[in-house]
C-alpha cells in the first residue's frame, strides 16, 4: 500500500489529481479531525475521553453524600488551567444483550410442556414487556483538554507523510507528549468520586452519534463497533454526520433536526436551554443534586457542560475585587444611613470572610474556581411538543434555579458534539468546583444486575429495569445466599417470593418452599411446573414425617471431597449433625409441655439425660426418649416419669402423630423422581399472635410452633440430597417464629453459612425484622433484603438495620409509604407492591414489583390471595372429585362413592386424583330430601368434613368435649362420619336446634 500513497501524495504536488479522485480531500462538517482510541483531535486542542461510573444517591446518608460531593471537588480541583466537556446522555436498556445472558446463565432448565408456556415463548414475552416499558440507562462522559495544539503541532501533523521518512522522531514527538499527560489523567479521574474509565471504541461510537443526531432516537442496532476498530480519521467521521441535517427557522424556539434511520426519515424538534441564575441550595441536606432532577422527567434529557478549572493567580484579583464590592455595599447600609444590611447581604459578607481566609491560607483544591456553561436539551416530534417539555424542565427548576430558553438554538445545539465551540459566552456562571461537584451528573439507580430474572423497576429519581441473579452472590463473589424478606400484613411478601421461585425455577433452579398458609402451592398446579413439582400438606402426610431425627440431614462424604482432610471434615459433620438432633429434640420435647412444666430447671435436666442416652443417630424417634424417661421414672426419678406423663397426654394429639413415626412403614420422606419444585403446607396451622409472650401460648400454638420448627428443618434437609452445585432455593415464610426457638436460630445460621457451599439461596419471610436481626450473626451474613410496608416505628429502625442503611436520617418515614394507597378508593387493591431492595453489593434502591406481562397473566390469578366473593361459584347438583391429596400423604378414605366427571379430574403424578375446581367441602344438611351439592360435594344421611378446608369458622360450628380442646387440625387423618348428632355438654347455644 505504500506505493500507491507515495504516487497519490506526488499526484498532488504537481497539482493533479488521479482518475476517479477529487481535486481536494473529504472536511467533515464538524470540528473534529479524527478519534484514536479515546482521544478526539481538533485543529486547535486534543481531550480524552472518559465514562463515569453511576453513583448511588438513595438510601445514603449526608455524611457519605458530602464525602462524595468533596471526592468529585478534589478530582476537578486537579485539572487547573484545563478546558472540560461533560455529556450526560441516555442508552435504551439493552433488551437483547439481557436477553443472551439471561439465556445463557438459565443452566439445566426444565423442558418444555407441550400446550403450556414454553421457554421461548417465556424469553420473548419477557423481552415484549420490557422493549414497551421504554426505559433507558444514563452515561455520563467526561472530556478533559489534554493539550492545546499550537501552530507548529498543526504543521507537523499536514507535514507528517515528508517528515516521516526524514525525521520520524519529530512526528511522533507530540504523540509522546501526550502519552504522559493521558496517563496522567487516566490514574486521577479512575479514583473514588468520578471512579471514570477511559472510554472505549463502542462508547466514542455512542457519543457521536448521540451528540450529532441530537434528539433523533436511539438507534438499537448500534450495539458494537468491528473488532479491533479504534480510531476514525477525517473520512471515517462520515458514519456520524452524513444523514443528519440541523435546519432552524429564524427567532424560531427549537431546531428541526432530520436523519435517516432503518432507511427512513426521521425529524425531531430540539429545544435547547440554558441555567441562568441559581440560588444557594443546600446540598445534601434538604436539596437533591441539581443535574439529577431531570431524572424525574419522563422523557430523555440531554445535558452538555463546558467547564474551564481556573488557576489560583487568575482568581485572586477577581476574588479581591468581589470582597471590595461586598464591603463597600455593607459599609453604605452600616456608616452612610445606619441601617442593618440585608440577610443576603450579610450572607455575601460571611462568604466574603470565608474566601478572604481562603486566600490567606491558599487555594484548596476543594476552593478552585471554575467558570462554565450548562445547557439542557429535550426533543418532541413536533415544535408544539419539544416546547412544551422544555417548559416541564423550566418548571421542574424553579423557584430556585432559573432556566433560560435563548436564541440561536442551532449553535446551541452543536455545543452537544464533541469538539465544536461555543455558541454564546451568555448565561455564562461561576463558582467553586465543590458547586460543581454538588451537581453528582452521575447520581442515578444502580441496583441489581445484568443477567438474572427480571424483578421490576425502581420508582425513584430514576427509572429503569432491576434484574437479579440470586445464584451470582455464591458463584461470582462468594458471598452468602441468605436473603431477608421483611413488611407488614399486605406487603407483598408472598407475592414477591412466587414471582423469584417461578422465574428462577423456569431458568433452572430447583425450590423446596415451605409455606405454612398454602397459597404459593398454586404453583405446583401451573401446567409448565405441574410434572416437575410436588404439593405436601405435612399435617395430612404420613406419621413421623417431622420425626426430630430426620429432618436434620445426615452428611454425605462426596460434599468434603474439597477440604485438606476429607474424611476427618466428614467425621466432624456428622458429630455436629448429632449434637443438632439432640438439641433439636431437647427444644420440641420442651415446647410440647405446659409452659409451668417446661420452665422448672429440673424437667430440663431430666429431659438432656434422657436425650443424651437415646443418642443422636437418624434411625432414633422421640418414643424412644418417652421410654427412657420412663425407665428413669422406675428406677426413682419421680420427675421424669411426670415429663413422661405429660409427653404421652400431648402424643394423643392428632398433630403430634408427625413427630412419631409409625415404624412399621419406611421413611416417609423420600424422593422417587427429581422434583423441580416441593411445596410444603401446614393449612390451619395455629401458631400464636406474632410477639406474644411464651406464657400466653395455648398447647395447639405451641405444638404449632414446634412443627413449624421441624418442618424448616425438613425444608433445608432437601439442599443436602443434592448435588451441591446445583442451583437450589429454600423459601420459608412466617419465620419470625423460627427466631423464638434456639433450634430455629442454629437453622437460619446454618443455612446462612452453608449457602455458599452448596449454592442455595434462601429466602426468609417474616413481618418483622427484629426478629431476624435476634438471630446471632444474620445481619453480617444476609445478602440480599427486601423491605416492604412497615408502619411501626421501632420495625422501621430495625428494618433499616437489615438493610444497611443509615438510621435517624429520614428513612423511617419512607418505609410507611411504600405501596401508597388512597384512603377512600373501595376498588380491590392490586397495584404492584413496592419494596426497598438492597442487593448484596452496594446498591440500594425502591423498586416495584412487576408482573404484569401478558404472558404472565395466569402467574398473577395464581399468586392472587386476596378473597373476592365475587370467585364463589354458583352450586350445582352433580358429583364432585375427591379432596386434594398431596403425592406423599395417604388418600383418605371416602364416606360414600363420589363419581366425578371425568372432564374435572386429572391424575396427578402418583396416579391420585386431583380435583383442579378447588372444591371448597363444608358439612352440609343432613336429612332425606334430594341430595345437593355443597361446595362440590353431595350431602345426604352423612355429612363430610374436609380438614383442609375447615377454618376457623368452621371450629366455632363444631362440637368440643368437655375435657378436651379439640383444635381444628385434629381430625386431619381421616374424614370422620357422623350418623347422628352428637349429645355432649357443650355449653355454647345451639341456634339451629338440630343438636350440632
Amino acid at each position: 500500500m505504500a506505493a500507491p500513497e507515495r504516487t497519490s501524495r506526488r499526484a498532488r504536488r504537481r497539482g493533479r489529481a488521479r482518475a476517479g479522485e477529487g481535486g481536494s480531500g473529504y472536511t467533515p462538517s464538524i470540528a473534529l479531525r479524527s478519534i484514536d482510541g479515546h482521544l478526539t483531535r481538533t485543529g486547535t486542542q486534543v481531550m480524552a475521553w472518559y465514562r463515569l461510573a453511576a453513583q448511588a444517591w438513595s438510601f445514603r446518608s449526608d455524611g457519605q453524600r458530602e464525602v462524595l460531593i468533596r471526592q468529585i471537588a478534589a478530582q476537578l480541583g486537579e485539572m487547573q488551567g484545563r478546558w472540560l466537556h461533560m455529556r450526560v446522555t441516555t442508552r435504551p436498556y439493552p433488551v437483547h444483550m439481557w436477553a443472551e445472558s439471561f439465556d445463557q446463565n438459565a443452566m439445566g432448565r426444565m423442558p418444555d410442556v407441550p400446550g403450556a408456556l414454553g421457554w421461548d415463548g417465556f424469553l420473548e414475552g419477557e423481552q415484549r414487556h420490557l422493549m414497551g416499558l421504554s426505559m433507558a440507562d444514563k452515561e455520563v462522559f467526561l472530556g478533559i483538554e489534554v493539550s492545546g495544539r499550537g501552530l507548529l503541532d498543526r504543521w507537523v501533523e499536514r507535514a507528517a507523510p515528508v517528515l516521516d521518512r526524514i525525521a520520524p522522531s519529530a512526528v511522533r514527538a507530540e504523540l509522546a507528549a501526550l502519552e504522559s499527560e493521558v496517563n496522567h489523567l487516566d490514574v486521577l479521574v479512575a479514583g473514588s468520586g468520578l471512579d471514570a474509565v477511559p472510554a472505549s471504541a463502542e462508547d466514542m461510537a455512542w457519543l457521536m452519534h448521540r451528540s450529532v443526531a441530537l434528539g433523533l432516537p436511539a438507534p438499537r442496532g448500534l450495539s458494537s463497533v468491528p473488532r479491533g476498530v479504534s480510531t476514525w480519521e477525517a473520512e471515517d467521521l462520515a458514519a456520524f454526520t452524513e444523514g443528519v441535517d440541523l435546519h432552524q427557522e429564524p427567532y424560531a424556539p427549537t431546531v428541526q433536526v432530520v436523519g435517516r434511520m432503518r432507511s427512513q426519515t426521521v425529524s425531531r424538534n430540539v429545544a435547547v436551554l440554558s441555567l441562568g441564575l441559581m440560588e444557594g441550595l443546600r446540598i445534601p441536606e434538604i436539596d437533591d443534586p441539581w443535574m439529577q432532577h431531570s431524572d424525574r422527567l419522563p422523557f430523555p434529557v440531554e445535558w452538555s457542560a463546558r467547564m474551564y478549572i481556573r488557576r489560583p493567580e487568575d482568581v485572586t484579583g477577581e476574588l479581591q475585587r468581589q470582597m471590595g464590592k461586598v464591603r463597600s455595599q455593607i459599609r453604605h447600609y452600616t456608616h452612610d444611613h445606619d441601617l442593618d444590611p440585608p440577610m443576603s447581604l450579610a450572607r455575601q459578607a460571611d462568604r466574603v470572610l470565608e474566601v478572604e481566609d481562603e486566600l490567606t491560607t491558599g487555594l484548596t483544591q476543594l476552593n478552585t474556581r471554575l467558570y462554565g456553561w450548562w445547557r439542557i436539551a429535550v426533543s418532541g416530534r413536533d415544535e408544539a411538543e419539544a416546547t412544551t417539555r422544555a417548559q416541564q424542565v423550566v418548571d421542574l427548576y424553579r423557584p430556585k434555579v432559573q432556566i433560560e430558553h435563548p436564541e440561536a438554538q442551532y449553535r446551541y445545539a452543536r455545543e452537544f458534539i464533541p469538539g465544536e465551540p461555543l455558541a454564546s459566552t451568555a448565561y455564562r456562571r461561576r463558582g467553586s468546583v465543590t458547586w460543581a461537584a454538588s451537581g453528582v451528573p452521575a447520581a442515578t439507580a444502580s441496583v441489581g444486575d445484568r443477567r438474572g430474572i427480571m424483578l421490576g423497576e425502581t420508582c425513584t429519581a430514576t427509572r429503569r429495569p432491576v434484574a437479579w441473579d440470586p445464584w451470582l452472590a455464591q458463584e461470582v463473589r462468594r458471598a452468602s445466599g441468605l436473603t431477608a424478606i421483611v413488611g407488614g400484613l399486605g406487603s407483598g411478601k408472598s407475592f414477591l417470593t412466587g414471582l423469584v421461585v417461578y422465574k428462577t425455577l423456569r431458568a433452572g433452579a430447583r425450590w423446596t418452599v415451605l409455606d405454612p398458609s398454602g397459597p404459593l402451592a398454586e404453583l405446583a398446579r401451573l401446567p409448565e411446573l405441574a410434572p416437575f413439582s410436588r404439593h405436601i400438606n405435612l399435617l395430612r402426610a404420613d406419621p413421623g414425617i417431622l420425626n426430630p431425627y430426620r429432618v436434620v440431614a445426615e452428611p454425605r462424604p462426596d460434599h468434603f471431597a474439597d477440604d485438606e482432610d476429607p474424611e476427618r471434615a466428614w467425621k466432624r459433620e456428622r458429630s455436629l449433625a448429632a449434637a443438632t438432633r439432640r438439641r433439636l429434640v431437647l427444644d420440641v420435647l420442651s415446647g410440647l409441655l405446659p409452659y409451668e412444666i417446661s420452665r422448672q430447671p429440673h424437667t430440663r435436666i431430666v429431659l438432656l439425660r434422657a436425650v443424651r442416652e437415646v443418642g443422636g443417630a437418624p434411625d432414633r424417634h422421640p418414643g424412644m426418649v418417652i421410654d427412657t424417661l420412663r425407665r428413669h421414672a422406675a428406677e426413682g426419678e419421680d420427675h421424669a416419669g411426670v415429663v413422661a406423663d405429660f409427653l404421652d397426654e400431648r402424643r394423643e394429639l392428632p398433630q403430634a402423630a408427625l413427630l412419631f413415626p409409625d415404624e412399621t412403614r419406611a421413611d416417609p420422606w423420600h424422593a422417587d423422581r427429581d422434583y423441580r419444585l416441593t411445596v410444603l403446607t401446614m393449612q390451619g396451622l395455629s401458631l400464636p399472635r406474632p410477639g406474644s409472650p411464651r406464657e400466653e401460648w395455648t398447647d395447639n400454638e405451641a405444638l404449632g410452633v414446634e412443627l413449624l420448627n421441624l418442618a424448616s428443618w425438613l425444608t433445608q434437609r432437601t439442599i443436602y440430597d443434592a448435588d451441591r452445585n446445583l442451583r437450589k432455593g429454600v423459601a420459608l415464610d412466617e419465620t419470625h417464629f423460627l427466631s423464638q426457638v434456639p433450634t430455629g436460630k442454629v437453622l437460619i445460621d446454618r443455612l446462612a453459612r452453608d449457602s455458599r457451599k452448596f449454592n442455595v439461596r434462601a429466602l426468609f419471610a417474616s413481618q418483622l425484622a427484629g426478629d431476624l436481626l435476634r438471630v446471632s450473626g444474620f445481619a453480617s451474613l444476609v445478602n440480599a433484603v427486601f423491605v416492604g410496608r412497615t408502619d411501626d416505628e421501632e420495625a422501621q429502625s430495625e428494618a433499616l438495620r437489615l438493610l444497611r442503611v443509615p438510621t435517624d436520617v429520614g428513612y423511617e418515614e419512607m418505609l410507611g409509604t411504600l405501596s401508597p394507597r388512597p384512603r377512600h378508593d373501595d376498588r380491590p387493591d392490586d397495584t404492584p407492591r413496592q419494596f426497598v431492595f438492597a442487593d448484596g453489593h452496594g446498591g440500594v434502591e425502591k423498586i416495584r414489583i412487576d408482573l404484569e406481562a401478558p404472558h404472565l397473566e395466569h402467574i398473577r390469578d395464581a399468586l392472587d390471595t386476596n378473597p373476592d366473593a365475587a370467585r364463589v361459584k354458583p352450586r350445582a347438583a352433580g358429583p364432585a372429585g375427591p379432596e386434594l391429596t398431596a403425592p406423599d400423604e395417604p388418600t383418605p378414605l371416602p364416606a360414600a362413592p363420589r363419581q366425578p366427571p371425568p372432564s374435572a379430574v386429572v391424575p396427578d403424578l402418583d396416579g391420585d386424583d386431583i380435583d383442579l375446581r378447588g372444591a371448597d367441602t363444608r358439612i352440609g344438611p343432613v336429612g332425606d330430601a334430594d341430595p345437593v351439592l355443597v361446595g362440590g360435594v353431595r350431602a345426604g344421611a352423612v355429612q363430610v368434613v374436609s380438614a383442609d378446608v375447615l377454618d376457623r369458622a368452621d371450629l366455632d360450628s363444631a362440637e368440643l368435649f368437655d375435657d378436651e380442646q379439640l383444635d381444628l387440625l385434629d381430625e386431619l387423618d381421616d374424614e370422620w362420619v357422623v350418623d347422628e348428632p352428637r349429645t355432649g355438654q357443650d355449653p355454647r347455644p345451639d341456634p339451629d336446634g338440630d343438636g350440632r
